[in-house]
């Protein structure tokens, strides 16, 4: 992968990079935390068998776009060295899915998103739990630098890491899958310092309470 994005995430500190509310939770997770799970997920992708020559098929970038685990497996792939491509296509090799979703690649990944990262109450069928990730540590080799590869479908890792950084905390209400999310909810604020707070399935009343607890700009 190219080697800016990379860097900024092995920098990440103890400050909130990743809020994410639903009906259910606030997830909150520090640079230092993400990076964290970024790396456990780079080494699951690799104990499983992941290619970086190979896309990674993201089911979760079109069923939940904002939901923290999604951007994990996102910024996982990218440490890897593999291209991200919303959804999952047809004789995939490597799939993440939902915990509803019934797609799968030759090898996939389903995710319960559990608040806590816990896994199914039952294995899921043909599939890898996420929960396994647990076991991984917290430290990975990064995959080979390569800008003019691809980040996602057309965007190279040189243009993902010419994303204008910001430093402020911004919210995402309900956010559409696709580039310009990700690029400003992931990798500007992890470029420049700067956090997100993400909401999903909330009413008007709901967000301006968060709005102003988080102080959002």
């Amino acid at each position: 992968m190219s080697g800016m994005f990379h860097d900024a995430v092995s920098r990440l500190g103890a400050a909130p990079l990743i809020t994410y509310y639903d009906a259910d939770s606030r997830i909150e997770l520090s640079g230092t935390t993400f990076a964290n799970w970024v790396m456990k997920t780079a080494n699951l992708f690799d104990d499983l068998g992941g290619d970086a020559d190979e896309p990674l098929s993201l089911g979760l970038a079109e069923t939940a776009p904002g939901h923290w685990v999604s951007l994990v497996w996102a910024a996982a792939a990218w440490f890897a060295g593999a291209e991200v491509r919303p959804g999952v296509a047809d004789a995939a090799a490597f799939a993440v899915v939902g915990p509803d979703d019934p797609r799968r690649g030759r090898v996939t990944v389903a995710c319960s998103l559990h608040p806590l990262g816990r896994g199914f109450p039952q294995p899921p069928a043909d599939a890898t739990d996420y929960a396994e990730v647990l076991a991984q540590p917290d430290a990975a080799l990064p995959g080979a630098p390569d800008g003019e590869g691809a980040a996602w479908p057309g965007v190279t890792n040189a243009e993902r890491d010419r994303v204008a950084p910001r430093r402020d905390r911004r919210l995402f209400r309900d956010p559409v899958a696709g580039w310009d999310f990700l690029a400003e909810a992931l990798v500007a604020p992890v470029l420049g310092g700067g956090s997100s707070v993400i909401v999903a399935g909330l009413d008007d009343g709901e967000v301006g309470r968060i709005s102003a607890s988080e102080r959002v700009s």
